[in-house]
């Protein structure tokens, strides 16, 4: 999950219609300049655009109150806003020849318009690690590695891990070496996010020799992470029993797990769990369960890392104006030095099989007694759409379905829902688009006990009628405008271009699907815009609605009610295991759980020796230009 100064948070991607739901955790803070301390609780932050899994408030690019607060209307990775041009500029070019030195072959290459990018696929020769370098002028260079890491539980080893190899690496043997590159580099992004079945590490500077200090630090912190030796780092970034005197209570204590607990008290986090895939890894959550996560232990911590934190099983990213040959380079002193593995087969994501009739589920969570509790209720429809991957055009042409139903507050499923007095506000609602299978889901919260089954009715009265009348000319010619002006305009904010395209290509390449294909939208815009002209838009989105929604068997029904004693039965459950911990301990053993409870204190107030402080890359007053960037502001 997102950690930044404290802070935890999911993202989302920096494309325009499928709604993400908050699937990711991330680590550091981008651009902000602060980062978490040891043991402090975290909460979520939203970055401008980013990864995901479902929200537990669900998404990305979760990305939520302890989950990622994100607008209901969420962009798609799928859809990169990028100006089309026709002409390829002269890029450097890498020579087989040269890659092959290197230890690389080149596997494909094309120009693309949509970003003005040059990008070349290469392969590690001796271990398949899977590299895309992207070269055009954008100043803003953005590496990032991602590996498949599906959890088997919901111990939260994905996550714990994640936060754990940020602190401290074999050539940086820092506590936090992130906290010390934030005082000397230009970084315009620095960060790490644990979807439900991988994890991101990525990192952006305008400074070419402070971007290449960054990309080192993170190789390094990936393949070689002092946590999978030392047990303290394990502790602290997961979990472990804290007894300050044999006197007194044993409690949980742990970042994540802290987190965590604040995720699961939130009643829209609960929902989108519930929801995930019942038969593959989307079933277990990648973040960690607090009643699971101290179930792990430091051995299963540390093999989940020699399993899947292997080049084999990474795809990494390059973008920006760099040399193309230097990246090679970087890498081959890192990749040179594995063997190939099986990670990249044991790691593959098998699909849900869709059920054969729908499914309902009613679930209690924690809430407060303030109130009129009988309205209190949430209810949410989910269908999972699609047991394959779903070609260019239709996913294009679900994501306008979309913006069309849910998009704006004039969208006809949207404002009845809202008008119909059911419910306060719509929740979970919209497509997703982030994991293996897409997803669309609408629900509303707020809802009285004697309205739940009206909630569900409507929805599907709604979407028979959308379906018999189709939308008006003016709605739809409205949202072609929308969506095509954000796939033109490409604006992603503070968040770096090269990031939001590396999490829209990911979003294919980790199923080990085409990573080029997810940039290029302008053919299958073309397509939709022509056969909507020809046939109508009735004749187009209306089968979408009916093949992908109203008879699609996939579907699950899922009731939240208000429990005001669930909060209290959950804690008296947690004291109840650590009291019979602690019976089970000896005088002795409650002697040295609180010294080593003292002991994990006094390693994290302990600051850094020199040696080590030493050892971070920072950069001198030569290495930052001395002229502003000029920024044209004048109309020509």
């Amino acid at each position: 999950m997102l950690r930044t100064a404290s802070c935890s948070a999911s993202l989302t991607s920096a494309s325009p219609f499928f709604r993400h739901f908050p699937l990711s955790y991330s680590s550091l803070s981008s651009s902000t300049g602060a980062l978490r301390g040891p043991g402090r609780n975290l909460r979520r932050v939203a970055p401008p655009a980013s990864p995901g899994r479902r929200v537990f408030l669900r998404r990305g690019l979760r990305v939520p109150s302890t989950a990622v607060r994100r607008v209901n209307r969420q962009l798609s990775r799928l859809y990169v806003r990028a100006v089309a041009t026709q002409p390829a500029p002269s890029y450097p070019d890498v020579g087989q020849d040269e890659a092959e030195k290197l230890g690389f072959e080149k596997v494909s290459e094309e120009f693309i318009s949509e970003c003005k990018s040059k990008a070349t696929l290469f392969k590690h020769k001796k271990t398949g690690c899977e590299v895309m370098s992207v070269s055009n002028e954008d100043e803003n260079k953005v590496f990032g590695i991602v590996l498949r890491t599906p959890p088997k539980d919901s111990t939260g080893i994905p996550h714990i891990l994640e936060h754990s190899v940020l602190c401290g690496s074999r050539k940086y043997p820092l506590k936090e070496p992130f906290v010390e590159l934030l005082k000397g580099s230009l970084h315009t992004f620095l960060n790490a996010f644990t979807y439900p079945d991988r994890t991101c590490y990525p990192v952006a500077s305008t400074n070419t020799k402070d971007f290449y200090n960054l990309v080192d630090v993170y190789l390094d912190a990936v393949f070689f992470p002092k946590c999978v030796d030392d047990v303290h780092t394990f502790q602290q970034e997961g979990w472990h029993y804290e007894l300050n005197d044999p006197s007194e209570d044993i409690s949980y204590k742990g970042v994540v797990f802290n987190e965590m607990k604040g995720v699961y008290s939130q009643p829209d986090n609960i929902l989108g769990r519930i929801a995930q895939q019942a038969n593959n890894t989307y079933g277990v959550d990648s973040g960690g369960d607090p009643k699971d996560i101290p179930n792990l232990t430091f051995e299963e911590f540390k093999e989940f890392h020699r399993k899947y934190y292997h080049p084999s099983n990474a795809r990494i990213w390059f973008y920006g104006d760099d040399d193309p040959l230097q990246r090679l380079r970087i890498l081959s002193e890192y990749l040179d030095m594995f063997e190939a593995s099986p990670s990249r087969d044991t790691s593959k994501i098998e699909p849900q099989k869709l059920f054969s009739e729908p499914i309902r589920i009613v679930e209690k969570y924690p809430a407060g007694r303030d109130g009129d509790l009988k309205k209190k209720n949430m209810v949410c429809v989910n269908w999972l759409l699609s047991e394959k991957p779903l070609d260019l055009e239709t996913q294009l042409a679900l994501g306008f379905l979309d913006h069309l139903m849910l998009g704006t507050p004039a969208s006809p499923l949207r404002k009845i829902l809202l008008e119909s007095g059911l419910g306060e506000a719509l929740v979970s609602s919209g497509m997703s688009d982030e994991l293996l299978q897409p997803q669309f889901s609408v629900g509303m919260k707020g809802v009285s006990e004697d309205n739940v089954q009206k909630v569900e009715e409507l929805i599907m009265t709604t979407l028979k009628k959308l379906a018999e009348e189709g939308f008006e000319s003016d709605a739809v010619e409205a949202s072609m405008n929308t969506i095509e002006f954000s796939l033109r305009e490409n604006n992603t904010g503070s968040f770096p271009r090269g990031l939001s395209l590396m999490l829209q290509s990911i979003a294919k390449w980790i199923y080990d699907m085409d990573p080029f294909e997810p940039l290029k939208y302008t053919e299958p815009l073309k397509a939709l815009k022509a056969r909507i002209a020809e046939e109508g838009s009735k004749a187009v989105f209306s089968p979408l609605i009916e093949q992908f929604i109203l008879n699609n068997s996939h579907r699950v029904t899922i009731e939240m009610q208000p429990d005001p004693e669930k909060a209290s039965q959950e804690e008296a459950e947690e004291k109840s295991i650590l009291e019979k911990v602690k019976a089970g301990m000896t005088e002795e053993d409650l002697a040295e759980l609180a010294r080593a409870t003292e002991e994990l204190r006094l390693k994290q107030e302990t600051p850094d020796p020199p040696e080590a402080l030493r050892c971070v890359p920072s950069l001198n007053l030569s290495d930052i230009p001395k002229e502003p960037t000029y920024v044209p502001t004048e109309v020509m």
